[in-house]
């Protein structure tokens, strides 16, 4: 069967530059209360390029570099580094301490550094970075998060999309060269994801960080969208609506028994959501278009009151 390699890289950029202030308000709750969220946010990689240099160690890691601003107005450089690999690596204070000294010495701002450890080493967790000789030293220090000292408990039940990347993640370590454990992995890991409620956007999110990380061989992807869908189906009772599996399902054909069979488990779902719905409501749903029905899906995972639903319908036209 086909070896595949989880795709770690791609999850943390992804993460880091689509939800950055979700990720510093679940790893470094201080950092995010300072800093200033109605100012935009600048990411800075070529920046981070020019003085980094070329890897070819072929090491997992992911090296970022932002700018924000903190509440008393002045500039602030984030410089943010996650190891992946499960071995030590010794190069990791000094290659912080060289990025750190260069982003300062080209843009004259403060540059805090920080770093992900998110290795399988409960006993590499390195600080700090110094040397010194003849009465002289320099110290950097920088603050880490060991993604293993997070409790399980506290992250199965958190319902952070960093809790949940930080379980994913973990779930690929521990179900490496496994593709049956990761195949039940992913089912149990889906079915958690949907029941904690997630916004349309996290969800499709989440479930592009589960494709990367617990990556299968395309001899059993399929087998891997049934138990998907299944779960989908026993958790909200319908065929399948939020995860982005085969989306095509969606877009061939509206033949009126397919139609009237989307119509239902949607009116059922939102049944779930918002309590009983009126008749006018009901008729309004069940007169949507096949495309603005296939909306509804989606965006009814957002709704939390009853107005809400009735503004939206009010977009959407009938058949």
């Amino acid at each position: 069967m086909t070896h595949v390699v989880s795709d770690f890289d791609a999850a943390w950029k992804e993460a880091l530059e689509t939800f950055f202030p979700a990720f510093l308000a679940f790893f470094f709750p201080a950092i995010h209360t300072d800093v200033d969220w109605s100012q935009p946010i600048v990411w800075l990689d070529t920046e981070l390029q020019q003085v980094a240099p070329e890897d070819r160690t072929g090491k997992q890691r992911v090296d970022k570099l932002v700018r924000v601003t903190r509440r008393d107005g002045s500039p602030l450089l984030v410089l943010i580094h996650i190891e992946i690999q499960s071995q030590v690596d010794l190069t990791l204070p000094e290659r912080i301490f060289c990025y750190n000294t260069r982003i300062y010495d080209r843009e004259r701002m403060a540059v805090i550094s920080l770093a992900i450890l998110a290795d399988e080493n409960p006993l590499w967790r390195p600080s700090q970075f110094s040397y010194g000789l003849w009465g002289f030293r320099q110290t950097m220090e920088f603050p880490t998060v060991k993604l293993l000292d997070l409790p399980q408990a506290d992250l199965e039940a958190s319902s952070s999309l960093f809790a949940a990347l930080t379980l994913l993640h973990r779930d690929a370590q521990a179900t490496r060269g496994q593709l049956e454990a990761r195949l039940v992995r992913r089912a149990e890991r889906w079915r958690r994801i949907v029941q904690q409620g997630h916004s349309a956007a996290t969800i499709r999110a989440l479930f592009r960080f589960l494709d990367y990380l617990l990556r299968l061989p395309d001899e059993l992807k399929q087998e891997s969208q049934l138990r998907l869908r299944q779960v989908e189906m026993e958790e909200l009772g319908m065929v399948k609506f939020i995860s982005p599996i085969e989306e095509s399902i969606y877009q061939e054909g509206h033949e009126e028994g397919q139609v009237a069979e989307r119509r239902d488990l949607v009116l059922r779902l939102l049944t779930r959501k918002l309590g009983p719905l009126t008749a006018d409501i009901e008729g309004r749903v069940a007169a949507l278009s096949p495309d603005s029905l296939l909306a509804l899906s989606e965006a009814l995972l957002d709704f939390t009151r009853l107005d809400e639903l009735t503004a939206w319908l009010a977009q959407y036209p009938a058949v």
